[in-house]
């Protein structure tokens, strides 16, 4: 959720001071109002998402992004409003109070440093396209009542990143970041749908009537998951495939802590042929996260969370996929899942 620029202005004299950062890389600097631990993977990845995006959509980072971790007490000191976490639109700044990581506000903060202002439903769209896996929705509100008013809740959110999804895989990424260019964050329905009907050459009515046919999945499968998909596929041996991963919070590839005080890291594996595998997870005596997910989109979308102990049999579809490896911070910990082609 951005901060609204009108008030930029008025509290420019009282904006408060950001903290040292603990961790400088090249395009991201980390800071913190807190004493909760933070793993190295939300310095590193947040930073790789951030250039990652950037050059997704055509441009490099002209600045650095500060990212602050704060308490939650502070929301209103930094955000001006009841919030999880907030991007201020003239500065290069986000922050988060229940997570030590945001991919949602880091979007917001390389959309601006981007030009890609756009009306407030498309800017958060897009913010929700390139979110992180750690909030998961599956209902939203109907679509024109988030075109024409205001996006607060979190079904709002929703149907707002499944539209903006929609809008990038009928037409393209590039086309959607020239009408975000084209357009501005205050700008209301009246006066943005004929700047779409140019830039995609279809008038909004009718991208709103076609998306009346797009499946409905969670905002988690809605994703584009920059990192985890662009990771490299785990290799194969026969027909099987044992995925490996060391969840430890001192690792570049480990993200963390959650607001429920969780770490996770992910890898990468392909189906080549359509059928049955059965997915296995070894037990555990202390608790344990792992989740597969497809690459795709709500048209092919999968998700499949895996207890320690079970097997289960599934059919998949030839593509990329990935497995988000999870546990408590301070519980570090060697996982493992097996896949076997049947």
């Amino acid at each position: 959720m951005s901060r609204p620029s009108l008030l930029v202005a008025a509290l420019v004299a009282c904006q408060p001071a950001l903290p040292e950062p603990i961790w400088e890389g090249e395009y991201l600097h980390y800071g913190t109002t807190t004493d909760a631990p933070v793993c190295r993977g939300s310095f590193v990845l947040q930073e790789r998402h951030a250039v990652e995006l950037a050059r997704l959509m055509g441009f490099e980072l002209p600045d650095i992004i500060r990212f602050t971790r704060i308490k939650f007490r502070q929301i209103r000191k930094y955000c001006r409003r009841r919030a999880r976490g907030c991007a201020w639109d003239e500065e290069p700044y986000a922050f988060m109070a229940e997570s030590s990581y945001n991919f949602h506000e880091i979007t917001h903060v390389v959309a601006n440093l981007g030009g890609l202002s756009g009306p407030t439903a498309f800017n958060e769209g897009l913010a929700e396209v390139f979110q992180d896996s750690s909030a998961s929705i599956n209902a939203g509100t109907p679509l024109a009542q988030v075109l024409h008013g205001d996006v607060d809740d979190v079904m709002d959110y929703h149907t707002a990143g499944r539209f903006v999804r929609f809008l990038i895989e009928r037409h393209d990424l590039a086309l959607f970041v020239e009408f975000m260019r084209s357009t501005w964050r205050t700008a209301e329905f009246d006066e943005f749908a004929p700047i779409f009907a140019e830039v995609f050459g279809e008038p909004i009515e009718a991208a709103m009537a076609d998306f009346a046919d797009y499946p409905n999945c969670s905002s988690g499968s809605n994703r584009i998951a920059l990192l985890e998909c662009d990771l490299p596929p785990q290799p194969w041996e026969g027909a099987t495939l044992t995925l490996g991963a060391d969840v430890s919070c001192e690792r570049d590839d480990v993200l963390g802590p959650n607001k429920g005080g969780l770490m996770f890291t992910s890898r990468a594996f392909e189906i080549a042929e359509a059928g049955s595998y059965r997915v296995s997870a070894p037990a555990s005596t202390d608790w344990s996260y792992l989740r597969v997910a497809r690459c795709g989109s709500c048209w092919d979308s999968f998700e499949l969370p895996i207890f320690p102990g079970t097997s289960e049999a599934h059919e998949l579809t030839p593509g990329r996929y990935y497995v988000e490896f999870g546990r408590r911070v301070g519980e570090p910990a060697e996982l493992s899942l097996q896949i076997e082609q049947l």
